[in-house]
């Protein structure tokens, strides 16, 4: 039986796919989970030439340093096969803190998951609800 943490990387993984997809070539892999956070891979070959980035998920209101010393030691631990210096990406729920993160970490912002003041909530959800009462008092 999967957890709901399973479940929320199971979303993150579908947006991942829609901004990397395999139409284009490229291809995610899962990193072996370190800590409370997962990372991917992602990969592709055009033209010749390798590209790739390390992805690590984190769903904490607050971006430490400890998360993006997580995603540097999961950068190093698994080198993405033909590319020299891959980029490094975080996604982080919407609304969280990220002005820690340093410039050399591209912050992508979840589009399924986000924080409205200190609580975790499913966007899409959200966005049902309100649709459906808005069906209903119109």
């Amino acid at each position: 039986m999967g957890s709901n943490e399973d479940i929320m990387h199971d979303f993150v993984r579908r947006e991942l796919k829609r901004l990397y997809p395999s139409v284009d070539g490229w291809q995610i892999k899962n990193v072996p989970k370190s800590g409370a956070d997962s990372g991917f891979i992602i990969s592709r070959r055009l033209l010749g030439r390798f590209e790739g980035s390390h992805v690590l998920v984190s769903f904490d209101r607050s971006v430490t340093s400890g998360t993006v010393n997580a995603l540097k030691e999961m950068a190093a631990s698994n080198p993405v096969s033909g590319v020299s210096s891959p980029r490094l990406i975080l996604m982080a729920p919407q609304g969280a803190e990220v002005a820690g993160v340093p410039p050399e970490v591209q912050v992508l912002p979840m589009q399924s998951f986000g924080y409205e003041g200190k609580e975790l909530v499913w966007l899409k959800r959200r966005a049902q609800v309100s649709e459906k009462v808005a069906a209903k008092s119109a």
